[in-house]
């Protein structure tokens, strides 16, 4: 697969850091990463930059199927499904790195957002989430086998 840029889009979001202004605990938006992307590399989709914003968020439960490298996939954390600020290893959870008990606290959007906090970059990913976690659907739900084909 070619590659659209110099530097791979986990790169280019700790370059965004610095290019924004971010510093330690200032909060900023799905969108201002958005605008970055579309003015400074205007190839990468809008479903990519969601994508590595939740495997570079610690707290984002979904990271879990963006394979999170520990310790350099650690950047920012997550308050609702729009606003996020740099990580703080000093002060915030460990990072989620494999699934946990479904009972586990789940992140709530603030104000009148609609969105979900369980947010899927693409719909392939929300197919195999669920056909792995059946049970959130219905308890003892099975999924149908034909030929030992799922």
């Amino acid at each position: 697969m070619a590659k659209l840029y110099e530097k791979p889009v986990r790169e280019l979001m700790r370059d965004m850091i610095p290019a924004l202004g971010i510093e330690q605990d200032q909060v900023f938006s799905r969108t201002q990463v958005r605008s970055w992307f579309k003015e400074n590399f205007p190839k990468i989709k809008d479903g990519t930059v969601a994508a590595h914003l939740l495997r570079l968020s610690v707290n984002a439960p979904s990271r879990v199927h963006y394979s999170a490298k520990p310790g350099e996939d650690d950047v920012f954390f997550q308050l609702d499904s729009s606003h996020f600020r740099l990580y703080s290893p000093q002060n915030d959870p460990p990072p989620i790195y494999e699934k946990t008990d479904v009972t586990s606290p789940k992140i709530e959007p603030e104000g009148d957002e609609q969105l979900a906090t369980n947010e899927f970059a693409y719909e392939k990913d929300l197919q195999n989430f669920l056909a792995k976690n059946l049970n959130l659907i219905e308890p003892c739900l099975n999924l149908f086998e034909d030929e030992g084909i799922k």
